[in-house]
């Protein structure tokens, strides 16, 4: 029954795998990362493009939003709003690049 198995299931394998090491996977092994919020209560798709932003100069980034207002579709409220956290050891370089690239003019709003 085992040749069976192996035969037709694609997960068992005749060889073990190799297991991979910590730091091919995992940068930090058992040191854990603190989150910090960067920018707040957005809507989803401000937040999207924030977050695609912050990865294309390979800052990692998360969208956190209330799932409720994600299942319902809401795009604003405290249901509909989005954050946006990135490492904080990373957090004053994507405050940076989120600066210099949503720069606005203070001239252009009145």
């Amino acid at each position: 029954m085992a040749d069976t198995m192996t035969d037709s299931l694609p997960w068992f394998e005749s060889e073990p795998r190799r297991e991979s090491a910590a730091s091919e996977t995992t940068p930090g092994g058992k040191e854990q990362t603190r989150w910090v919020a960067v920018v707040v209560n957005v809507g989803p798709g401000e937040a999207a493009i924030i977050k695609g932003r912050l990865e294309s100069e390979d800052i990692p980034a998360i969208v956190q939003q209330e799932a409720l207002g994600t299942v319902l579709g809401l795009t604003v409220g405290p249901l509909g709003s989005a954050n946006v956290l990135v490492p904080e050891p990373l957090a004053e370089q994507a405050l940076a690049i989120l600066a210099e690239t949503f720069e606005t003019d203070e001239d252009d709003e009145a």
